[in-house]
């Protein structure tokens, strides 16, 4: 689910704009709007925004002022300034702005926008729930190095543990395609960032482990591990 707040003191260019989302991220998208920096913050408070896009000339709490408010005790949440100001561009990045949307250009420079963040989403640190015999546990993707199959068993391999969990490899490749997890062999499903070379016909690991990679996946697998390393450095993200 990707949580999206659009602020902006006039309905029609809100309904513009999250229109404009909504095609941009079918699955799943959730959308809030406001339409003053006040109820804004007020709402901030309550969800967990993915990101806002926020209009900076509005009556009462304008955008930049709003924004100074959102950081002082958010530093997470990815703020799109939308406005007809280009003169203040630059002030919008004292407050970490991901992008400046110029409203003169808004079709070109919101899809920019838009598929920016949709890559920055899929690098988040996502907590995931997986189910084992004992009931649930929670793990975040960072933490994840691999998934190995051992017959009708999936072992998943952390950072600090090795835990056994219930389902199918190919349920946790579809599952996870967006949080940087290749599959690099029927058996084994592993994490891009802990890839420190390829081998032949292995992946080795950052710790030095070797994991097999089938002959027919090698394309595909040094193909992904770009994309994501891509994705990565454009963004300057932690791996």
């Amino acid at each position: 689910m990707v949580r999206l707040a659009v602020c902006d003191d006039e309905q029609e260019m809100i309904d513009c704009i999250s229109d404009k989302l909504r095609a941009h991220f079918p699955e799943k998208c959730e959308i809030t709007a406001y339409v003053d920096g006040a109820s804004l913050l007020s709402g901030h408070l309550k969800e967990r925004f993915d990101a806002i896009f926020l209009d900076i000339s509005m009556p009462g709490l304008n955008g930049m002022e709003t924004a100074k408010k959102i950081r002082e005790n958010d530093d997470r949440v990815k703020i799109i300034f939308v406005s007809n100001q280009n003169e203040l561009a630059y002030k919008g990045y004292l407050y970490g702005a991901f992008r400046f949307v110029r409203k003169s250009n808004l079709d070109q420079e919101l899809l920019e926008a838009a598929t920016s963040l949709k890559e920055v989403l899929l690098f988040q640190n996502e907590n995931i729930a997986f189910k084992t015999d004992t009931g649930y546990i929670v793990r975040a993707a960072e933490e994840i190095k691999y998934f190995e199959a051992d017959g009708h068993l999936i072992y998943m391999a952390c950072k600090d543990s090795t835990i056994r969990i219930n389902g199918t490899l190919r349920d946790y490749e579809e599952r996870l395609k967006n949080l940087g997890f290749i599959r690099i062999h029927k058996g084994v499903l592993v994490n891009f960032r802990y890839i420190r070379y390829i081998d032949k016909n292995a992946v080795i690991l950052t710790c030095g482990k070797r994991l097999a990679l089938s002959r027919n996946r090698i394309t595909e697998t040094k193909a992904k591990i770009k994309f994501f390393q891509e994705i990565n450095y454009k963004h300057n993200l932690p791996v």
